[in-house]
Formats: C-alpha cells, sequence, structure tokens
C-alpha cells in the first residue's frame, strides 16, 4: 500500500470513528407514555398507581414546579431537560385534571434524561 492509500484509509476511519461517535453522544430517539410528575416528587414514585395519585396542586407548588418536570413510565422516573419541563409546567397548568395526568413525550433519551421535542396530553 503507498502513503496515498494509507492517508484515505486513515481518513476514511477517522471521519467513521468521528460519526459513530457523535451518533452515540446524541442518545436515542424515544416515545414514553406516562405520568407527568415533577422532579422533587418524582424520584419518590416507584409504581404506577403511586404516580397517577400525584395532584396538579403539588406539580404547581413553587419549590415542586423550580425542581423540574418528568414522567414516570414503563416503571421509572425520566427527568426532562429545561424546556421539557417549561412545556411540562404549561400543559400542568392548562389541563382540567386534578390527579392522573398522563402524557405522551417524544424526544432523544441520553441516560436517565428526556431532551423533549414534544408533550401532548393523554
Amino acid at each position: 500500500m503507498n502513503k496515498k492509500a494509507i492517508r484515505r484509509t486513515l481518513a476514511f476511519l477517522l471521519t467513521a470513528a468521528c460519526t459513530l461517535s457523535i451518533g452515540i453522544a446524541q442518545g436515542k430517539k424515544a416515545t414514553l407514555t406516562g405520568h407527568l410528575i415533577d422532579q422533587m416528587c418524582g424520584g419518590e414514585v416507584k409504581d404506577a398507581a403511586k404516580a397517577a395519585e400525584h395532584s396538579k396542586e403539588c406539580a404547581l407548588m413553587d419549590h415542586c414546579a423550580s425542581s423540574g418536570f418528568g414522567i414516570f413510565a414503563n416503571g421509572k422516573y425520566v427527568k426532562f431537560d429545561a424546556e421539557g419541563s417549561k412545556k411540562a409546567k404549561a400543559l400542568v397548568e392548562k389541563t382540567k385534571k386534578e390527579k392522573d395526568i398522563t402524557i405522551v413525550a417524544e424526544g432523544t433519551l441520553d441516560g436517565d434524561t428526556l431532551t423533549v421535542a414534544s408533550l401532548k396530553e393523554k
């Protein structure tokens, strides 16, 4: 193999490795259906029945709302990013439900945090 061919091969491999690492860093697309809960209370929730009991009143208390929001889905609590929490607070303020605020959250999941693209009440 000549030097030019080696350089091309190395450039290709470097480009492929960078592309792969960017894909991994961005997380994966996710659609979660579950109960909307503020982060202060969300960590304490262990099952869907408890999540359904969480109230709108609690979620909108200053210390709870300022902690951010998330979703209890598939047996675990997933936090929302800052923009997602703003969308969630607006949804809680508008809902007519006092408890059992069930939502569909779409976005990119990275660990235990969802970067929210959209939220809608179910």
